[in-house]
């Protein structure tokens, strides 16, 4: 309820939010679909087969794309500050050749730790190769926030789909890809203020990924299939592949060592 409370009372109100229940087993339908008939601009979709947080993800995408300018993806545990839509829609209409805006973020988890990242060079690049490159090392701190941030539509279809990793956990680190994809076609706005809160409780989906060799490997064969596919300049390419490359050969030989 968190959640729905802080989308409804955003400063920003021309917008609608679409609320997937991914064939739940609790009480969560209820609670929505009552939520979603007292206020008009929340809409209510059940799937019921459980379809994955990634598969449904990319069906809303889509159809949000056709029919918006902007929309993001909200997961149920996100807390938006009062001016997470106003002030992202602000940076990106000042800056029209911005793919999306990255926002401040918070993380807070379940046994009380907490920290708090503002992004100022995540992606805002004007060449290619320097906005991919950190991506792709993995690196960079709380990068996933700009995931959680608003996008512009037009970029949506030339990104989507985004297959699942040929082995390991298939939906491992998709957003990952996704996000590289965005970086492809055009650069980052970054907001200079927290905007939303990231929860993480024992159950949060992406603190049961296993971050092993195997799911890892997949991501950057993954990555590298991406960039191939990408019409780049050769030294662009390369040394976007060589990056991925070098992180690669550094995953194998930390699990070289510790496998002795």
């Amino acid at each position: 309820m968190r959640t729905l409370e802080a989308l409804a009372n955003q400063s920003y109100q021309n917008f609608e939010i679409w609320i997937c229940d991914d064939a739940s087993t609790d009480a969560t339908s209820r609670i929505c679909r009552n939520y979603c008939e007292e206020d008009p601009r929340f809409k209510f979709f059940h799937n019921e087969q459980n379809q994955g947080w990634w598969n449904t993800s990319l069906r809303f995408w889509s159809t949000c794309a056709e029919l918006s300018d902007y929309c993001f993806f909200h997961p149920h545990d996100d807390i938006p500050d009062p001016d997470f839509i106003f002030d992202q829609v602000n940076l990106l209409e000042q800056n029209p050749d911005a793919t999306l805006c990255v926002p401040g973020i918070r993380n807070t988890h379940f046994d009380g730790r907490s920290s708090e990242t503002i992004h100022s060079e995540l992606g805002v690049s004007s060449r290619l190769s320097k906005r991919i490159v950190p991506l792709v090392k993995w690196e960079m701190t709380d990068w996933w926030a700009a995931y959680h941030g608003i996008h512009r539509s037009k970029f949506i279809p030339k990104v989507l789909p985004v297959k699942p990793l040929r082995f390991g956990e298939k939906e491992f680190a998709l957003d990952l890809i996704w996000l590289i994809k965005m970086a492809s076609q055009g650069p980052f706005v970054c907001a200079d203020r927290i905007l939303f809160e990231k929860n993480y409780s024992q159950k949060t989906l992406s603190g049961q990924w296993k971050y092993n060799f195997i799911n890892r490997s997949a991501v950057y064969l993954a990555m590298a299939e991406e960039v191939i596919k990408m019409s780049l300049p050769i030294s662009e390419k390369s040394a976007i592949l060589n990056a991925i490359v070098q992180k690669a050969a550094a995953s194998i030989g930390n699990k070289i060592k510790l496998s002795k």
